[in-house]
């Protein structure tokens, strides 16, 4: 039996042999069905090719976004649910998101990073890396978070979007539902989040404009300050 995409590959050669004649060969007895023939077989190579590939595109690319989000959240909320060392739960939430990126992006993109954190570039992203993980982690570990319903993902050639909806009871006991898209793409082949979306709201994007704003203001001492402040405002909640 023909590997799969070896299968595939036979249908594209025949579809390509269907257009050409070779003036050499003699008249077939029957030209209307040999053409009829070589139309049946390649009408069931294509089908079976449009059912064999989305497969074998996940076998050989692993687990889709969406898939892929849903295991990682639900072990983290796992991992919180049954009181695990918390050094334990950052490692695998660390695993999930793209601090990197999220840093980068948010001082204007690889073209202006280096140029504009300066010597401060490591305190910069592990300040930002800290408080990103304390705000998903504030997320996570909260009484009231709700359940998560994952609806779809848009694919698309540089990144990918998981559409989710947490649905929770507010302080009035009243029925609440939030919409929460996460972006992500692949990093050494693993799916990484860097971006949440709340309500339409861009965590990234929020972030770019906040430490553009700032940077302009007083330059990265500014950026340093602002992150700390924000890092001692959530410790002391």
């Amino acid at each position: 039996m023909l590997p799969a995409r070896e299968y595939c590959a036979e249908g594209a050669r025949l579809t390509a042999r269907l257009g050409e004649t070779d003036p050499s060969a003699p008249p077939p007895t029957n030209p209307q069905h040999g053409s009829m023939t070589m139309r049946k077989t390649i009408a069931a190579l294509t089908l079976s090719c449009a059912l064999l590939l989305p497969s074998l595109a996940l076998a050989e690319g692993g687990a889709g976004a969406i898939d892929a989000f849903k295991q990682s959240h639900q072990e983290v909320t796992t991992l919180v649910d049954t009181g695990a060392k918390a050094d334990e739960i950052q490692t695998r939430v660390d695993q999930m998101l793209d601090y990197d990126w999220i840093a980068i992006a948010a001082l204007g993109g690889p073209k202006h990073f280096d140029e504009r954190c300066t010597e401060r570039c490591d305190e910069y992203k592990a300040l930002l890396t800290k408080l990103i993980r304390k705000n998903y982690l504030k997320r996570i570990e909260a009484k009231d978070r709700g359940s998560v319903e994952y609806l779809r993902e848009h694919v698309r050639e540089k990144a990918t979007k998981v559409d989710t909806k947490v649905t929770f009871k507010d302080d009035e006991g009243e029925t609440k539902s939030v919409e929460i898209d996460y972006v992500m793409h692949k990093v050494d082949d693993k799916w990484q989040v860097r971006d949440i979306i709340t309500e339409g709201v861009s965590m990234a994007k929020n972030f770019r404009f906040e430490i553009g704003e700032l940077h302009k203001k007083g330059g990265m001492d500014e950026v340093i300050s602002s992150l700390q402040k924000k890092l001692a405002e959530l410790d002391a909640e």
